[in-house]
């Protein structure tokens, strides 16, 4: 094999790695598919109406005091389940479509203390954002559309992968397998909690803006999540 073609094989192979989510590498040591009537109190704590509609989590939006005025939901595993050192969280999502309506996917350690860190994606439509906090350090940043690898509309029309790693050096986020973001920033090894929500802002527009104006917002789904470590 000549020099050329060595380089050639070596790039592709590093290519491969970089993109390639991190879960062949570790064990399989929490999941949740949704399989059941409703969700498992036992993983999960819930507020506002949260179902489980056809082995999908459903996290719902509901008419709230006054017209126009709707109430988000969401889960998380606060006191239930929490990991241990560094991984890689995935789940598979449909995120909403109508306006002033968001999606969350988030891990984060539960006191926020030093060293403490919490990763998130959120959005809909044809968006989705991402970013990274150290302690009361905000920082990130939405995808340009370079680097996003779903097409635009399609985080409504079909689920995703979204998954985040965090190793001794760095944060990772990744969407469909692909790591789209990269950020070294002091590790932090204690656990992670996982969370889920439906965000509604107080007067979430019109009915004629949902996808069914006879039902109001959609919901958001989550088809299932698993934590590798």
């Amino acid at each position: 094999m000549n020099v050329n073609a060595l380089r050639l094989l070596l790039l592709l192979v590093w290519s491969l790695c970089l993109h390639a989510s991190p879960e062949g590498t570790m064990k399989l040591v929490w999941e949740d598919n949704f399989e059941g009537k409703e969700l498992d109190p036992k993983k999960w704590n819930a507020y506002g109406v949260v179902k489980v509609v056809d082995g999908q989590l459903s996290l719902e939006a509901t008419p709230g005091d006054k017209p126009m005025f709707w109430r988000g939901s969401g889960v998380n595993t606060n006191g239930k389940f929490k990991t241990g050192g560094f991984g890689y969280v995935e789940a598979s999502i449909l995120f909403t479509k109508s306006r002033d309506h968001s999606g969350g996917f988030s891990i984060g350690n539960e006191d926020m203390g030093k060293p403490a860190a919490r990763m998130n994606f959120g959005g809909g439509g044809d968006g989705a954002g991402l970013g990274l906090y150290i302690v009361n350090d905000e920082r990130g940043r939405s995808l340009s559309p370079n680097e996003n690898p779903v097409p635009k509309d399609s985080y409504s029309k079909k689920f995703h992968k979204f998954g985040f790693a965090w190793t001794a050096i760095d944060y990772r986020w990744y969407v469909d397998g692909r790591l789209v973001q990269k950020m070294v920033q002091p590790p932090t090894t204690k656990p992670m909690a996982i969370s889920f929500g439906h965000s509604v802002g107080g007067e979430a527009g019109f009915t004629k803006n949902f996808p069914d104006p006879t039902k109001g917002p959609e919901p958001m789904r989550v088809d299932w999540v698993k934590v590798y470590q």
